[in-house]
């Protein structure tokens, strides 16, 4: 009986040991989707807790470029446009839905300057 007790637990705690290096891959893979090598200082988990910031700082940085490119695009067209104004937000004399309505007419625009983007 003492002996099937011990080869249990020595069969769970080979179990445990195969998931904890299953989940230590996983977290280096999503550390490393982040995070450059020479970056990386700290225990796996305090790298870890920083993915949150990370990707977000990461998005930020596509956000800020694909709105440069669209706004050099509209410069490449109307180069006297005073795209300075844009930064301040939706101009007082057009209403929430009257933007909507723009926004929506400009989705399919949007696509294929996406387009133009990832190739």
């Amino acid at each position: 009986m003492l002996k099937d007790v011990i080869q249990k637990n020595r069969g769970s705690t080979e179990e445990h040991q195969k998931e904890l290096q299953e989940l230590r891959v996983a977290a280096r893979t999503v550390v490393e989707s982040v995070d450059s090598a020479d970056e990386s200082d700290g225990s796996l988990a305090d790298q870890l807790q920083k993915v949150p910031q990370k990707f977000a700082e990461y998005l930020a940085e596509v956000y800020r470029n694909c709105v440069a490119q669209a706004l050099g695009l509209v410069k490449s067209y109307w180069s006297w446009a005073k795209i300075g104004v844009l930064g301040d937000g939706l101009c007082s004399t057009c209403d929430h839905d009257q933007f909507a309505k723009y926004v929506e007419e400009a989705e399919p625009v949007a696509d294929q300057i996406v387009k133009l983007i990832e190739h």
